[in-house]
């Protein structure tokens, strides 16, 4: 009788730990949002990645206030909202200040 009833109760364990992880993996990738990246807004140190004109190459390089070749990575449909451009562009980002 006991080990029947300790199987049933591992049994029973695993799958209760099987649905908690299930749920707790819907919120998760209900959370995640679409990302896209929007040039003309990083100041210098936030850039995402290399310059679109290859003045560095890796995140954190950049040197100028929102520099049209610099991007960053912004909540997809918010670039345009913050005044960036979803383009690469030559020269800083007019629309920004400071």
């Amino acid at each position: 009788m006991t080990k029947t009833l300790t199987l049933t109760s591992v049994a029973l364990a695993a799958a209760f730990t099987g649905a908690l992880a299930v749920a707790g993996a819907s919120p998760a990738a209900a959370d995640q949002v679409s990302m896209e990246k929007c040039y003309g807004l990083a100041k210098p140190g936030e850039n995402g990645c290399a310059h679109a004109k290859g003045l560095h190459s890796c995140a954190g390089n950049s040197s100028l206030t929102y520099d049209g070749g610099d991007w960053k990575v912004v909540p997809a449909g918010t670039c345009v909202k913050m005044n960036g451009s979803l383009t690469p562009f030559v020269g800083v980002n007019p629309n920004k200040k400071g």
